[in-house]
């Protein structure tokens, strides 16, 4: 199937909900008023935060910004030309464009050199707003797994949208381009905004969605998810050499022939962020994973003394071929147990919870023979909670779920505990990729199955 026909279907299934949301019940931890020229209360809400997850220490913040962005004064807004989705880019005007000229322009976001702070996004097309909401505390639940950017509800005034969607479909006129079909489809929505209560508000006056951190300077993880045809992408990725290291039965010192963290750290956060990643996308219900993953650089550097690891931004880029990691930075980790390293990050978690299974169909999980025993432990707590009438009642006022969104999710947890939880008890699931055990002096955890 291409991804225009997922499309078509998508926009087709998000219009059948009965679902119409009323702006003013939403309360979440913290909710803030914006006011649209013709005078309507579009609105900002934080979910509550889910006990024990780990937040990084720097969610807060970013949903704070998140909240302060004004569509109407304080950022550019312009239609998102790329990929396949629609979106509203939310730029930051800067000395060479203010946000009436970044408005006026034809948003030609690379030629006017303006940061993209973040995205909003609704339930059209391969895009469903619960989606996106629900991966960040999920990845939080289990661990920070997937570096997931930060999201929060946002609203916005329908007679803008309206105008940033003809924009778009303005300028793919004459265009062949996939996304184009996607801005046809949200035109759709304008005109029949009674007809898509998933992504219109009960008044019929907003359009609602879910407003997400923009990661910047990221690259493309290829060596995860190969290079080829869009049809047999998931089949491509079981066949990469990291989903082999995965799979494998060796463990990660019979790999490299060693346990020294300078030399395993990079291997290691590898393979944890993929087990990771094919259990998170398990759970939601991912379908347009692959090719859509991404990495920073990172240093790591064990610290013997508090067994812990420093973590540090690294400004390497690569060049050609070529990576060039500044000289500054390298004298600073000389001498130390240090590594620069791919920190996978999943910022493209908007095609979830109603689509296609696609690590489901491809038993992928299944295949999973390292695990990090942090992640195993707190998927298995969370798993335990879905049957809580709070847990639900969580997601479905906080995350925007319907019922029967979160039948979906209990289903793929209990079939995930199911798989993992055999797999460990016949000794087939290892639990050598968290780093910190790798660091000179820790000791050796033990482990239990069923927790």
């Amino acid at each position: 199937m291409s991804k225009k026909w997922i499309s078509v279907l998508c926009v087709t299934a998000c219009a059948s909900s009965s679902f119409a949301l009323n702006l003013s019940e939403l309360q979440g931890e913290r909710r803030v008023e914006f006011r649209s020229p013709q005078g309507l209360a579009e609105v900002c809400v934080v979910p509550k935060k889910w006990p024990g997850a780990s937040y990084r220490a720097d969610d807060v913040e970013k949903e704070n910004d998140l909240c302060s962005y004004d569509f109407h004064t304080n950022m550019g807004i312009c239609p998102k030309y790329t990929s396949t989705n629609p979106a509203i880019l939310l730029l930051k005007p800067n000395a060479s464009y203010s946000k009436a000229a970044i408005d006026a322009s034809n948003c030609d976001v690379k030629k006017m050199n303006v940061k993209t702070e973040a995205k909003f996004k609704q339930s059209v097309t391969c895009s469903y707003t619960p989606a996106i909401l629900a991966y960040y505390p999920i990845s939080r639940i289990l661990g920070n797994v997937g570096r997931v950017p930060v999201a929060v509800i946002r609203s916005m005034d329908r007679d803008v949208h309206s105008r940033q969607t003809d924009k778009a479909i303005a300028h793919f006129q004459n265009s062949a381009d996939e996304i184009k079909y996607s801005w046809n489809a949200m035109g759709k929505v304008h005109k029949n905004p009674a007809n898509y209560p998933t992504v219109i508000d009960g008044t019929l006056s907003q359009i609602y969605g879910a407003l997400s951190d923009n990661i910047k300077n990221e690259e493309q993880y290829v060596e995860v998810s190969g290079k080829g045809s869009y049809d047999t992408r998931y089949e491509r990725f079981l066949q990469q050499p990291p989903f082999l290291k995965v799979s494998g039965s060796q463990t990660v010192e019979q790999m490299l022939g060693t346990k020294d963290f300078a030399t395993v750290a990079q291997t290691v956060t590898q393979m944890k962020d993929v087990s990771d990643l094919v259990l998170l996308d398990t759970l939601m219900n991912q379908q347009d994973r692959i090719g859509n993953i991404h990495y920073k650089f990172y240093w790591y550097a064990a610290n013997p003394s508090t067994q812990k690891i420093e973590r540090m931004k690294s400004e390497a880029k690569w060049v050609g071929n070529q990576l060039q990691v500044p000289q500054a930075e390298r004298d600073l980790m000389a001498g130390k147990q240090a590594a620069l390293i791919k920190e996978m990050v999943l910022k493209d978690n908007d095609c979830g919870i109603v689509k296609t299974n696609m690590m489901r169909r491809v038993s992928a999980l299944e295949k999973v023979r390292h695990m990090s025993y942090n992640t195993y432990r707190r998927f298995m707590a969370f798993e335990r909670t879905l049957k809580d009438a709070y847990t639900k009642d969580y997601f479905m006022k906080e995350m925007l779920f319907t019922s029967s969104d979160y039948g979906v999710l209990v289903g793929n947890a209990s079939k995930a505990k199911q798989i993992l939880l055999s797999k460990c008890q016949a000794g087939e699931l290892i639990f050598d990729v968290d780093l910190e055990t790798y660091i000179p002096g820790a000791t050796k955890p033990s482990y239990r199955c069923d927790l």
